[in-house]
């Protein structure tokens, strides 16, 4: 009994002792496990640090060897842009006449137009931007740079399709044909000497005179019916009455005649000629016609615009500066009205008969002198051969 309970006290004790023994080894070995811990954790930031100096060192390596050194830009110019400016300098104006197909109205002329191009193109970078990257400017070519701003402006000429009363009216401006009487001779090629204070139409044939300003007289007919300038109509009575040819606005033979006309008329030294017999088209072809006499510095004056439907339109052209009225065309009264309409209250009026128009004359003559800018002539020498005085225009 005694040697079981020593033997007992001999396990306890035993079992305490290693108990002890584990625990002090346990202790031991805590604080090395916790350093363990301690750098697992420091190590994984320690690399990200490094690898950050490496990214910020690396970046500041590329950037010096891509920098430039010589302080141009890093922004070739573009491909792109090269390409728009030689698009843009290759751009001409021009004067056309253009085939419209529809219900009878067949040409119409437009001058050409010329484009303006803002000033300022680049804007301002922040001053604290990094670094400034320079921008290309386009400029205009300098033939553009060199107009006015008002050949730079986009035109005004008014069109048939366009409801005047939304038209801006005419600039004024003095018209050199304003308060002269006119004297018109289409109806002889011996016209004188002229006089500096009057106006002289010549006929088909005949060349400026040699005081005062000329008239040209032009026709939207063939006017010694050639058949030259084909294709023709057989609309026109008048055009039957004097043998002459009504050319198709549609056809080539339109524009050919007009350019023969123009290009003689320049070279003759004209500044002003009338473009007759327009009752025969649209007010569209009549247009047209003006603006291809424009392109050749001629300016216009109206013929019987009372007869032509859109005669609004067609006063309202900034290249006409006067209007001729036969017998029959409209009064003093209706003239009135339709300039003003156009835009222009002081155009000048001229009208003329001749034969049988005496009458018509003195009549037109006694409404005209309560206006301005009309006169009356009338012919006793056949149609157009001399020109008489009725009412000479007030001013």
């Amino acid at each position: 009994m005694g040697a079981a309970s020593r033997a007992i006290a001999l396990d306890v004790r035993y079992a305490a002792a290693m108990e002890s023994q584990q625990l002090a080894s346990r202790r031991r070995t805590m604080p090395s496990a916790r350093a363990a811990r301690q750098q697992r954790s420091v190590l994984p930031s320690a690399i990200l640090g490094l690898k950050l100096v490496a990214a910020v060192l690396a970046g500041g390596t590329i950037t010096l060897l891509v920098w430039p050194r010589d302080g141009s830009s890093i922004a070739p110019r573009s491909v792109e842009s090269d390409r728009f400016a030689a698009t843009f300098g290759a751009h001409r104006q021009e004067s056309t006449v253009h085939r419209r197909a529809g219900d009878g109205s067949q040409r119409h002329g437009r001058l050409g137009e010329a484009t303006s191009t803002d000033s300022e193109l680049e804007r301002d970078v922040p001053s604290n931007f990094p670094r400034r990257v320079q921008t290309i400017r386009f400029a205009p070519p300098q033939r553009l740079a060199a107009l006015s701003p008002a050949a730079l402006a986009p035109a005004a000429l008014p069109t048939i399709d366009k409801p005047l009363a939304d038209r801006p009216p005419a600039a004024p401006g003095i018209n050199p044909l304003a308060g002269k009487q006119l004297r018109y001779l289409i109806g002889t090629d011996s016209s004188g000497s002229g006089r500096d204070d009057e106006v002289t139409e010549v006929s088909y044939n005949a060349g400026p005179v040699k005081r005062g300003i000329s008239i040209a007289y032009c026709n939207l007919f063939d006017e010694r019916n050639t058949r030259q300038y084909g294709p023709y109509l057989r609309t026109s009575d008048t055009a039957a009455q004097y043998n002459e040819g009504q050319i198709d606005p549609r056809g080539p033979g339109w524009e050919k005649n007009l350019r023969e006309q123009f290009e003689r008329r320049r070279k003759q030294g004209f500044e002003y000629i009338e473009l007759d017999n327009p009752d025969a088209y649209s007010a569209k072809d009549v247009i047209g016609a003006i603006d291809l006499a424009a392109s050749y510095g001629l300016k216009v004056i109206a013929k019987n615009p009372g007869l032509v439907p859109g005669a609004t339109a067609y006063v309202a052209h900034p290249n006409v500066y006067g209007i001729i009225v036969e017998k029959g065309a409209g009064g003093a009264t209706d003239m009135d009205a339709l300039r003003r309409k156009a835009g222009k209250p002081n155009l000048p009026v001229w009208f003329v008969a001749f034969g049988g128009g005496r009458g018509w004359a003195g009549s037109v003559a006694s409404s005209a002198k309560s206006y301005r800018n009309m006169g009356v002539t009338y012919s006793s020498a056949g149609e157009y051969g001399n020109a008489i005085d009725v009412l000479q225009p007030s001013s």
